[in-house]
C-alpha cells in the first residue's frame, strides 16, 4: 500500500470472496498513529501492462498464488492521506478466484493477509479502501 505524492497512480486489486462472503484483504498500519488501512490485494500497473495482467501478477508476487476467473467489476478513483503522503489512485477492481491452497500470513512486503467478514465491511473501526468499494461489491 504505497503511493506517490503527485499524480494519479493506477492500481489493480482483486476481490476474492469466500462462500460466507468474507473478503480477502491485506492491511497496512501508519507507524505514527496506528491507523490501519485495509484493502483487497493488488498493486501498481506497470507501463504497457493491462490492469487484468497486473492483478494476476500482483497476486503471484504478493501471495504466491495464481488467480483464476479474473473479470472486471469496475473502476474507482480514490484519495486518502496515509503515512504522511497524499495518495490519489485510479483503482481497477477485478473479481478473482484462488486455488484451494494455504495463503501466506503476510504479503511479500510484510502486510498481514486475512479474511474480513462481510458483516464488518461497514464497521467504522475498519477503514476499507478504496472508497466506494463496498458499494461496488453490492449485496452478496
Amino acid at each position: 500500500m504505497t503511493g506517490q505524492s503527485a499524480g494519479i497512480r493506477a492500481i489493480a486489486i482483486a476481490v476474492v470472496r469466500r462462500a460466507d462472503g468474507a473478503l480477502l484483504v491485506t492491511s497496512a498500519t501508519e507507524p505514527d498513529t496506528g491507523r490501519v488501512l485495509v484493502r483487497p490485494p493488488g498493486g501498481g500497473i506497470d507501463p504497457g501492462e493491462s490492469a487484468a495482467d497486473a492483478v494476476v501478477r500482483e497476486l503471484r508476487e504478493e501471495l504466491g498464488v495464481e488467480a483464476g476467473a479474473v473479470r472486471p467489476l469496475g473502476e474507482l478513483e480514490h484519495r486518502v492521506s496515509f503515512a504522511g503522503r497524499e495518495l490519489h489512485e485510479r483503482v481497477s477492481v477485478f473479481a478473482a478466484t484462488l486455488p484451494d491452497a494455504p495463503l501466506p500470513p503476510t504479503t511479500d512486503a510484510g502486510h498481514p493477509v486475512w479474511w474480513l467478514a462481510a458483516d464488518r465491511f461497514a464497521d467504522p473501526a475498519i477503514e476499507l479502501v478504496p472508497a466506494g468499494l463496498v458499494a461496488l461489491l453490492g449485496p452478496r
